[in-house]
């Protein structure tokens, strides 16, 4: 194992009715301008925005709304949301969504307490600043875990870059499952993978840890739960499990000791400055062509893969031939969570030169099973269309 620090500072609460239960007392901590920030309008639809903003104001606050947010968040809408923040003298954040809308909110807070701008800060000059302002998570979709990490991905439009971001820590997090119900399966589904692509970055990575048996066991508990959801959409068990199985892989105790892959990730941030298309389903195209190209380097641990989380039984068969065996299992679980397995089924468009843009900016890993070249990460892409 390799040596760690590990803090995790988030407080989570997690019941139906954790809003009206729990805001009274965490709102004595805080000032009176509360800025909530969403996405779509999906949060006005089902209620969710007027139970937030009527509780705020139960509490005393001026709320101030600031929607639009969107999947694979852009740095320009970041932004508008630190300029009014600053404008409004904001003492809160609420981040009222899912994994976009966290990460943005995230971004924001970086750049709040500063003059600077954010993205040059960070991303350019490598400098995380000091002092940030604070939020709070309602989380209305699981998936991403943003919710319990400090780290913020977005797109700069106009440098087609997709970066992740050192933003602060929630001050807390309120996850109610019961606001998960209103989420279309076709919405909530790309998220069930994205979970499980989180445990297989980790999973994948050089070396053994403590955490891989753990880490096993969640995975069968995503694809188990992913499964039995398309069977009962209806079910706030099912979706309840697989929401506080999304924050638990990004509490950051798997990645302890443990370098991770992340390649597919790598691939996928840089593939989304150009498509901005759902950050699930690129991982769902792309992760089952990569393990592919790799498989033969990493038998071993694929084949242990395919065994402990696939249920393959590898009696009589080589390690390569379980190995293959569980991602071929891998794929069927995208099948069954009716994710595209191709760029052209999911309606994205990649050109080659998109492609060779991507191969030639994109993160490449050194600490997963074999190190790619960018001519590999270019076949990679070009062989998901």
């Amino acid at each position: 194992m390799q040596n760690f620090i590990y803090h995790m500072p988030v407080k989570v609460y997690f019941e139906q009715g954790g809003v009206r239960k729990y805001f009274p007392q965490e709102m004595n901590h805080y000032g009176r301008n509360i800025m909530i920030v969403y996405g779509g309008g999906s949060v006005k639809r089902n209620g969710v925005l007027d139970e937030v903003k009527s509780t705020l104001e139960e509490c005393g606050k001026k709320v101030i709304e600031f929607g639009g947010v969107t999947s694979s968040p852009s740095y320009a809408k970041i932004q508008e949301g630190i300029a009014l923040y600053k404008k409004e003298k904001i003492d809160l954040m609420i981040a009222l969504g899912g994994g976009s809308v966290v990460d943005s909110t995230k971004i924001i807070a970086a750049g709040a307490e500063i003059e600077e701008d954010i993205w040059e800060e960070e991303v350019v000059n490598q400098r995380i600043p000091q002092k940030m302002g604070k939020y709070a998570v309602v989380l209305t979709i699981s998936g991403a875990g943003a919710e319990m990490d400090n780290l913020g991905a977005c797109t700069n439009e106009l440098t087609h870059e997709k970066k992740t971001l050192t933003g602060p820590y929630a001050d807390f997090v309120i996850e109610d499952p019961s606001y998960l119900m209103s989420v279309p399966l076709h919405v909530f589904t790309p998220g069930v993978y994205d979970s499980l692509s989180h445990c297989m970055e980790t999973y994948f990575g050089r070396g053994t840890n403590v955490w891989d048996e753990i880490n096993e066991s969640l995975m069968r508990n995503i694809i188990r739960n992913g499964r039995a959801l398309m069977e009962n959409p209806d079910s706030m068990e099912i979706r309840s499990n697989l929401m506080w199985d999304s924050s638990l892989i990004q509490s950051f105790s798997f990645y302890t000791g443990c370098p991770g892959d992340f390649q597919a990730h790598g691939i996928e941030n840089m593939l989304a400055a150009y498509t901005h298309a759902t950050h699930g389903v690129q991982l769902a195209i792309l992760q089952p062509v990569y393990y592919d190209h790799i498989v033969e380097d990493g038998a071993e641990v694929f084949a242990r893969f395919a065994v402990n989380v696939m249920g393959v039984d590898h009696a009589g068969k080589t390690d390569i031939e379980t190995a293959r065996e569980g991602i071929a299992q891998l794929r069927e679980f995208i099948r069954c969570l009716k994710l595209p397995e191709t760029f052209s089924e999911a309606g994205i468009e990649v050109s080659e030169e998109t492609a060779s843009a991507v191969a030639d900016t994109c993160n490449v890993s050194n600490t997963n099973v074999r190190q790619l070249t960018r001519k590999e990460i270019k076949e990679i892409i070009l062989a998901c269309r």
